[in-house]
């Protein structure tokens, strides 16, 4: 969790820096808060002939803020997310979750693009960018693991700064586990994911 910390602290500092000089022109800041469902494929998957279903983080409940910066039609981001989770294995038929004991935070700065407006007010942007995964476990140091994700975003201003927000993402990280944390009939496998999130963005 401190490793955690120690990388996650400075990144808003950093974001801050870069967009600092843009602040000066009279570019809009806002701030977003959202609750979201992600759902992971790969972590674990079985060697043939094994026929069992592999383990991966099942579908945890996320909360996130996100600091953006509106430049033009882009607008730069950062945002966090924290959820906990179980591990899950799956087949079409039966599914075993082991509750609790993972935590996941992410941290992914990201660049959003105004496509356009759907109706008079509701506009649609695409948005991408690298993710930092932090995976902690019980009672061992945490893991980070790089990817990236895009998505949409449609954003629906409610008046007074306020404005709704609808995200669906796709993206792709490393596997959280190592080869050591497999039986021998398994191996580790990136996980692809993608999720949902509902949010409140406040102008700043």
């Amino acid at each position: 969790m401190r490793l955690c910390m120690r990388l996650i602290v400075p990144l808003p500092f950093c974001f801050a820096l870069a967009v600092g000089p843009l602040a000066a022109q009279g570019q809009a800041w806002g701030v977003a808060f959202e609750i979201g469902l992600t759902r992971f494929w790969g972590g674990s998957e079985p060697a043939p002939p094994t026929e069992a279903p592999g383990f991966k983080p099942y579908r945890p409940t996320t909360l996130g803020v996100r600091v953006d910066h509106q430049v033009g039609r882009a607008r730069l981001a950062i945002g966090a997310l924290y959820a906990p989770s179980g591990l899950g294995a799956e087949s079409d038929e039966l599914a075993v979750i082991a509750k609790g004991g993972l935590n996941w935070v992410q941290v992914a700065p990201e660049v959003a693009y105004r496509l356009g407006t759907i109706g008079p007010v509701a506009e649609v942007s695409l948005f991408a960018g690298p993710v930092f995964d932090f995976w902690m476990l019980s009672d061992e140091a945490g893991r980070i693991r790089v990817g990236g994700r895009g998505g949409l975003e449609l954003l629906l201003p409610l008046g007074s700064g306020l404005a709704g927000t609808l995200r669906a993402h796709g993206g792709v990280t490393g596997s959280l586990f190592r080869d050591a944390d497999v039986p021998g009939d398994f191996r580790t496998k990136a996980m692809p994911n993608a999720g949902v999130a509902l949010g409140l963005r406040v102008g700043l």
